[in-house]
């Protein structure tokens, strides 16, 4: 894999590690991870790796595995270890309606192999259950790269973190995190979730395509509804022209009320890896 950025303040030694939080998103563009301290929410190491083209699950553990971080610095015995993939074989049960002992039965929602295993996450903020499937053997390949680590798919930190940056008069707003291959989206009213998904795009051209189509189904109010954007993106960019195309009140959400950085780290604007940070966030 390909190293896109390296910021790091500290050599963080391994008799050090339990006073900080490793951070793991695996999305299919890339592979990020940022080292916290937990006591003083600073970000000591920040760094990403571009992803290549992978056919199966067996390619991903392999690149993960080959990383140098994965034959020492991993497997640090961390105070937390929280790690988000991306997934779209999951499925959200209001927490009202979950019953623990028909978890097995939620698995007929979802697209399951002989390889399957389900994992249950809570998404407090929205009282959902999100459960989901994972490859035994990416999970496997997860637990022993890292030290004991807490595995979500990519919904359960997006959706924690907007949630807390929604504001008292954001009625109706969207959230969407754009990343060079996909993006999530998340719409909110009088702060309740009525809707989120993830879409593959290939261009602004496919983003405008989906974008409308959400805008459409859910019969959107363009003029009162805000949008705040999180990601690979800016104000200059052609995805964020779109944006502009139907609505006037947009911003870039701001991840720093979770993280402190240093001058360091000053090149990073706030809003790219929200969804990394937004990992704090998770049960």
């Amino acid at each position: 894999m390909n190293k896109l950025l390296h910021l790091s303040e500290d050599d963080i030694q391994s008799q050090l590690a339990a006073k900080y939080d490793l951070l793991v998103n695996i999305s299919p563009e890339t592979f990020q991870y940022a080292i916290i301290d937990s006591v003083l929410h600073e970000c000591k190491t920040l760094v990403e790796f571009e992803i290549p083209p992978l056919s199966t699950t067996s390619d991903l553990i392999k690149a993960v595995e080959n990383l140098p971080e994965s034959h020492r610095q991993f497997r640090f015995a961390f105070n937390k270890v929280k790690i988000a993939f991306s997934s779209s074989n999951y499925t959200f049960i209001p927490e009202s309606l979950y019953l623990e002992a028909d978890q097995q039965d939620y698995g007929k929602y979802l697209d399951l192999t002989d390889t399957s295993e389900l994992l249950v996450n809570t998404i407090s903020s929205a009282d959902i259950k999100n459960v989901l499937s994972i490859d035994s053997h990416l999970r496997t390949a997860l637990e022993n790269i890292f030290q004991k680590p807490r595995i979500y798919n990519q919904t359960v930190p997006f959706l924690e973190g907007v949630q807390k940056s929604l504001e008292r008069e954001d009625e109706l707003v969207f959230f969407i995190d754009v990343q060079p291959k996909h993006f999530q989206i998340a719409f909110f009213k009088d702060f309740r979730l009525e809707f989120y998904n993830t879409f593959e795009h290939a261009n602004a051209d496919e983003f405008n395509y989906f974008l409308l189509s959400v805008i459409q189904s859910l019969e959107i109010q363009l003029e009162d509804t805000r949008v705040i954007i999180s990601g690979k993106i800016t104000s200059s960019d052609e995805i964020y022209k779109r944006i502009e195309k139907y609505f006037d009140s947009i911003r870039f959400i701001d991840s720093e009320h979770l993280v402190k950085y240093s001058e360091k780290f000053k090149e990073v604007l706030p809003h790219t890896f929200s969804t990394l940070f937004n990992l704090d966030l998770c049960e």
